[in-house]
């Protein structure tokens, strides 16, 4: 079980949504993402339409955590390889 620093808990959110709707229910933009798993079992075009939600959804900056089964090195988008499953913005 994990249990979140009590003095960030409020910075820390976590909640359920579906990564197919074309806008995401937050109002502020994340500092990072954590996204593992998830992507193997999308089909190409919908596996970029999600990449390109959750760039938008970071602030300038921010990372994206994916599976280590995942990659997006065969797809172009914004995102900057940092190392194995950890993209930046």
């Amino acid at each position: 079980m994990w249990a979140v620093n009590p003095l960030i808990q409020k910075d820390v959110v976590f909640r359920r949504f579906n990564l197919m709707t074309t806008l995401f229910p937050f109002k502020k933009p994340f500092h990072a993402i954590f996204c593992r798993n998830v992507m193997i079992y999308f089909d190409e075009p919908t596996r970029k339409a999600v990449v390109e939600r959750l760039y938008d959804a970071l602030t300038p900056g921010g990372y994206l955590f994916i599976g280590h089964s995942e990659s997006l090195h065969q797809m172009s988008s914004r995102f900057h390889y940092v190392q194995p499953a950890v993209y930046k913005k």
